[in-house]
């Protein structure tokens, strides 16, 4: 479901003129059960004291809101992170003239859960927050490279990753207790598996769980071994091979629509952004150099 169709970041004239006007837009992922994203900007509209049976994690883009929880007042400004845990009562309002833009994940427990697992973190589960606001570099970098590429066609498997990311974060700086990653160590053979697979059955929209079983390493140990040890993360591996038989059928003649499904791309225009970061020109234009 989608409502709305506006972007929250607008240039300066676009402010001036739509000063007054509220967005939100809800997205459920495919392949990511659990997840929703929540994109608005308010201007008006004030939240009463409610609460969420799932946890809100949210980057605040533009504008200046304020919220109260947990007794006191949090100004929501550019580039802080509200965290939210579910059961937790907060209310929320836009206080500049431009309102509050800010982007959302919506995790269900059960998710949460899921990904606690996935990064090995010990212990009982814990699902309440050091802070409800926090100003935090590294995870607003993880919560914007995420949320870009969820508005983006884009595999499952750099979805999850970069999700694992963002829960790695909150797992070592801001669920209590605090629980840093595990170290990597060398795991030769379990990498070897994975590459070897994925240099077989590249055009696949495999999970990163189906390889971290493959390899029996956990999800986010597999995504920081792999990138350790062969220089990229298992998803952007993916992408490289994916681009590089991509580059073969094109010069072969093959049309771009076909060569796109065919090598596992979701789209033509997910083939172009990682066929020119890889080659540095578009497919149509190689195509078209390649039939001087």
């Amino acid at each position: 479901m989608r409502l709305g169709t506006n972007h929250l970041e607008m240039n300066p004239g676009q402010r001036e003129r739509d000063n007054s006007q509220e967005i939100v837009e809800y997205s459920r992922p495919h392949g990511l059960n659990g997840l929703e994203v929540m994109s608005a900007r308010w201007v008006k509209h004030s939240f009463a004291p409610h609460m969420h049976d799932f946890y809100a994690i949210s980057l605040n883009y533009g504008g200046q809101g304020t919220f109260d929880c947990r007794g006191q007042t949090h100004d929501a400004s550019p580039h802080t992170c509200n965290l939210i845990a579910p059961g937790e009562i907060h209310n929320g309002r836009a206080v500049s003239d431009y309102g509050w833009a800010y982007r959302n994940l919506y995790i269900e427990p059960a998710l949460m859960a899921s990904l606690f697992v996935s990064l090995d973190r010990k212990g009982p589960f814990v699902d309440r927050f050091e802070s409800p606001l926090v100003s935090d570099q590294i995870l607003a970098s993880c919560l914007a490279r995420i949320f870009e590429s969820l508005t983006e066609s884009n595999s499952l498997m750099r979805n999850e990753s970069l999700l694992l990311k963002v829960a790695a974060r909150l797992v070592s700086d801001h669920f209590i207790p605090h629980q840093p990653a595990r170290k990597i160590g060398r795991e030769n053979a379990a990498i070897g598996r994975v590459r070897e697979w994925l240099d077989a059955y590249s055009a696949q929209n495999v999970s990163i769980h189906v390889l971290a079983q493959m390899a029996n390493l956990s999800p986010y140990y597999l995504v920081r071994t792999f990138h350790k040890q062969v220089g990229v993360a298992p998803h952007q591996y993916q992408t490289i091979l994916r681009a590089h038989h991509a580059r073969k059928l094109l010069a072969s003649g093959r049309p771009i629509a076909q060569v796109a499904s065919e090598v596992g791309f979701c789209d033509q225009s997910h083939l172009n952004r990682c066929f020119k970061q890889s080659f540095g020109v578009t497919p149509g234009k190689y195509a078209a150099a390649g039939a001087i």
